[in-house]
């Protein structure tokens, strides 16, 4: 018998690779998206398709009625320095829509509940000390988790992130940034770079959310995945050296940001079994000559 994947992020960067992956091992996957996401149409012919923009009623009924064996929420908003129009859209979708989904699926016995958590939730390297509205708000459904997992029969885990990368990231991130920037010879404005960055291919990362499922328990544990951290200034040079050209920047051009990350909290215990299969070099190396940006 298949077992049952219900997917949210699907129209984001890790949430399309996790649901192939899933198909490749034999899931039967839904995803749950807004009816105006912009889902990929191999997903959409292979996948079940759920809209998460329904009254209450008909939201529950259809997760229900889905009863799958593992929920991956990777659903998210993001925002590192918020106005008050990103309020709404930070609530709805890092507390609002992940409430609402462990509530419908709390009646599903034996339910694991994979949830993305963010190393932003730590700063100054603290147990709980958030960097931002956004992490605070990833905190908050860390603590709603808690609630369903000694009340309920969902089983929860939250894997907690640092930064990510690899081929077809639509996101506005720094390497995009980088490499245009090589490709222009245009200075990037950048911070003086004393910083710790710490980057994890989304293969990875993918392989480290399906291995956390048999964690997922009544404790709601947190598991940190990460790679090898290293000073943002050397982060540029080696996609420079990648790019075998230099990555032209003026270093403190821009201030650190309000609460930077200097160095990556990771004191949580590392995720039992997974180790990053993708060098930081390797990766970028295969993910700038498949798809060169700039």
């Amino acid at each position: 018998m298949s077992r049952r994947a219900l997917v949210t992020g699907a129209s984001g960067f890790i949430g399309p690779r996790l649901a192939r992956r899933l198909l490749d091992d034999g899931w039967d996957v839904a995803l749950l998206a807004r009816s105006t996401s912009r889902v990929a149409e191999d997903l959409r012919a292979r996948c079940t398709v759920l809209p998460s923009d329904v009254p209450a009623a008909e939201f529950g009924a259809q997760l229900r009625g889905l009863a799958p064996d593992a929920c991956f929420h990777l659903a998210t908003h993001f925002t590192g320095v918020h106005t008050a129009a990103d309020i709404g859209p930070l609530v709805a979708s890092n507390l609002e829509l992940g409430t609402r989904l462990a509530d419908a699926l709390a009646g599903s016995p034996g339910a694991a509940f994979v949830n993305v958590g963010t190393v932003w939730q730590h700063h100054d390297a603290r147990a709980y000390g958030p960097s931002s509205l956004y992490a605070a708000t990833k905190q908050a459904f860390v603590d709603v988790l808690q609630f369903f997992a000694e009340c309920t029969p969902l089983r929860v885990v939250t894997v907690e992130l640092s930064d990510t990368y690899g081929p077809d990231d639509p996101r506005p991130k720094l390497l995009p940034l980088l490499v245009r920037a090589a490709h222009t010879g245009e200075p990037l404005r950048l911070s003086p770079g004393q910083q710790l960055v710490d980057y994890t291919h989304v293969d990875d990362v993918v392989t480290a959310l399906l291995q956390a499922v048999p964690f997922a328990g009544a404790g709601a544990p947190s598991y940190s995945v990460h790679g090898t951290p290293l000073p943002l200034r050397e982060f540029v040079a080696l996609v420079g050296e990648v790019l075998a050209t230099e990555v032209p920047v003026e270093w403190g051009a821009r201030e650190y940001r309000p609460r930077e990350m200097m160095t990556p909290w990771t004191h949580h215990p590392d995720l039992p079994g997974w180790v990053p299969a993708i060098a930081l070099r390797d990766g970028l190396t295969a993910v700038l000559r498949r798809a060169p940006i700039g």
